[in-house]
């Protein structure tokens, strides 16, 4: 019988690790996706003084947006913060992208990934732009946490050259940063 290679989550269990490549590539693409299409496809997007400026959807996410209110009426009172925000946002999309399909500081990059998809909620909850956005990020939350909690780039990723090298390390040496792993 052939031995499966397997990865050890962060729950103690064991998880086939070629299950773990095409979530991490999928997952990986649609971030590296969403900021290419802003920065490189169509950088009309963050343009304030543009049509396609990205921030000018914000006004279809008030209605609905819950605990997110604040932030959005700060932005849109304040035009002039979102070009840079969005910027931020859409280079995130490509770092976290970029590590996932590469497979290096995967669990971070899930980590990231997933607070990322949580932070777009009101897009979520509103679908303004189209009716599956809800679904989108939600899976890329459930995605990203499971990609973090499967070090699944320690297999079929960079983070297995660090994981031979250094061992299993936390962020920091702190009481509760050391659950949280690099790779």
């Amino acid at each position: 019988m052939e031995k499966t290679e397997t990865l050890k989550d962060s729950l103690g269990s064991y998880v086939p690790a070629a299950y773990m490549l095409p979530l991490r590539i999928g997952v990986g693409w649609m971030w590296l996706d969403g900021g290419l299409r802003k920065l490189v496809l169509a950088p009309q997007k963050v343009n304030p003084a543009s049509a396609s400026f990205v921030l000018g959807k914000f006004v279809t996410f008030l209605p609905h947006s819950g605990p997110f209110e604040g932030f959005l009426k700060f932005m849109l009172e304040n035009p002039s913060l979102g070009s840079p925000f969005l910027i931020v946002y859409s280079v995130l999309e490509l770092v976290v992208g970029t590590l996932l399909i590469i497979g290096l500081f995967t669990r971070l990059a899930g980590f990231g990934g997933a607070l990322m998809a949580a932070s777009l909620a009101p897009a979520f909850w509103l679908g303004s732009t189209c009716e599956d956005e809800w679904q989108i990020g939600s899976l890329l939350v459930a995605g990203g946490v499971v990609l973090m909690l499967s070090a699944a780039g320690r297999r079929y990723g960079l983070d297995s050259y660090l994981y031979r090298r250094f061992g299993d390390r936390g962020v920091l040496n702190t009481k509760l940063l050391r659950h949280i792993k690099l790779w």
